[in-house]
């Protein structure tokens, strides 16, 4: 006999009562475990009897059953209806679905496909589930159904298996459904992560500019921008003035432009990060110094003092340079002493203005309003006399006047734009008389021929 036939046999032995004192979860599983070698005496509702045939079948010695509390008799299961309080625990317990209810519904058992496997009992949280005895005929009854029991014990647990691959399934879609949702979230954003690391690539690939090749690329941009400007204008207006502006700003234009080329064809210095870091350091901090010791010297410093002021000025100056020449930036020239004493004006003026801006918005009196007036009035004299001392040439303003639209000319476009903007109404309007549409398309064109006959 086959080893499948073994079980088989076994198992058309067993009650089919599926209560699990075996110590396995089923009739099945127990006759499993006896085709192996297992003991035959562990199943307490078949008792003696199941014993008996198992050992004929197996060509075995009986064996006394192994059960603490001996036999167990034909049962079922039976709920005090009125206690239950619709919790499906016995439901979910029972081995071949013969409790009936829904939830916070009154449940009951059916009796005919009850095994009394007491599965149902400690679930229960109310403790409203009785096991009864079976007598004679209902005991003899209950032996027969093995096969039924065993029929819907299979069905249950193919049931449980469906439903366990239906949320199975469900669970992998859900889990599909969000990662392709947090993959089409995060696509633009590695999108735009991704440009930024491309545009962080061209730039370390790029040549790093110097300060001067910066400041010329700038120069070189507005020149470039002034020039059309100024084209722009002549072609509207084509004055005079304007040729000449072209021709000017044409001239340093190219000029810029050569300038950047021959600044972008020497190679930025190269130096390392810890002698500038130094280099800015050094500049800022004499700086600071020289910042602080103005202020604390006030407006009239005495000769020591203005020694010592000069002193820190040179070391601003030189640390400077040192700078400049680290960024590659060109040193600016030395001011001479014409242009620092119109710079002292310039800030002389701009501190007397303040002051006496403060004195009025304080509502000071006449006599104080007056001495402010008079230190402004010679602030003014002084900048002028700094500006003629230092040689400095005054800026070259030119004003631009636009060409004036002729009157004529505007009063035509006026009943042109008035006698287009009828016609398109009176168009719109379904129920319009004819002879009022025919009125203002007459309008139109004279108003049109009148423009275009214009010199």
């Amino acid at each position: 006999m086959s080893q499948a036939s073994l079980i088989q046999s076994i198992d058309a032995l067993l009650p089919q009562t599926q209560c699990g004192k075996c110590g396995h979860p089923g009739c099945k599983p127990y006759a499993e475990g006896i085709a192996k070698g297992e003991a035959i005496n562990k199943c307490p509702p078949g008792g003696t009897a199941t014993i008996i045939a198992l050992a004929d079948l197996l060509k075995v010695q009986p064996l006394p059953l192994d059960a603490p509390n001996g036999p167990v008799p034909p049962q079922i299961a039976f709920i005090r209806e009125a206690e239950c309080i619709g919790c499906t625990k016995c439901i979910q317990a029972c081995p071949v679905d013969a409790i009936v209810g829904a939830a916070k519904q009154m449940h009951t058992v059916i009796t005919d496909e009850c095994t009394g496997c007491e599965l149902c009992v400690a679930p229960c949280p109310v403790d409203c589930i009785d096991i009864l005895p079976l007598a004679e005929p209902a005991a003899s009854a209950q032996r027969q159904h093995a096969d039924q029991f065993r029929q819907r014990f299979e069905f249950r647990n193919a049931r449980l298996a469906r439903d366990e691959a239906r949320r199975q399934a469900e669970r992998e879609a859900r889990a599909a459904r969000a990662a392709q949702a947090q993959q089409s979230t995060a696509a633009p954003v590695d999108a735009v992560q991704a440009a930024i690391e491309r545009v962080k690539a061209q730039k370390a690939a790029a040549p790093s500019l110097s300060d001067q090749q910066k400041r010329l690329k700038i120069e070189a941009a507005m020149a470039q921008v002034a020039l059309k400007k100024a084209e722009d204008k002549l072609e509207v207006y084509g004055t005079s003035d304007l040729q000449a502006l072209v021709v000017e700003l044409r001239a340093a234009n190219d000029k810029a432009q050569a300038a950047l080329k021959a600044a972008l064809e020497i190679p930025s210095p190269q130096v390392d990060e810890a002698t500038l870091k130094q280099a800015k350091i050094a500049a800022a901090m004499s700086r600071a110094q020289l910042a602080r010791s103005e202020k604390a010297f006030g407006e009239s410093p005495t000769d020591d003092q203005q020694a010592q002021l000069a002193e820190l000025r040179a070391a601003v100056d030189q640390a400077q340079q040192r700078l400049d020449t680290c960024q590659g930036t060109p040193t600016a020239p030395v001011a001479s002493e014409g242009e620092a004493r119109l710079k002292q004006a310039k800030i002389a003026l701009a501190s007397q203005r303040a002051k006496l801006k403060s004195a009025e918005q304080r509502g000071a009196n006449e006599d104080e309003l007056t001495t402010l007036r008079q230190a402004l009035s010679d602030a003014e004299a002084a900048l002028h006399a700094a500006e003629d001392a230092s040689g400095k040439q005054p800026p070259n303003l030119q004003r631009i006047d636009k060409r004036p639209v002729d009157p004529a000319v505007r009063a035509l476009k006026t009943e042109l734009a008035y006698a287009r903007a009828d016609v398109s109404k009176l168009e719109r309007q379904p129920d319009i008389d004819p002879a009022v549409l025919a009125q203002a398309r007459d309008r139109l064109a004279k108003a049109e021929r009148a423009l275009a006959e214009l010199p």
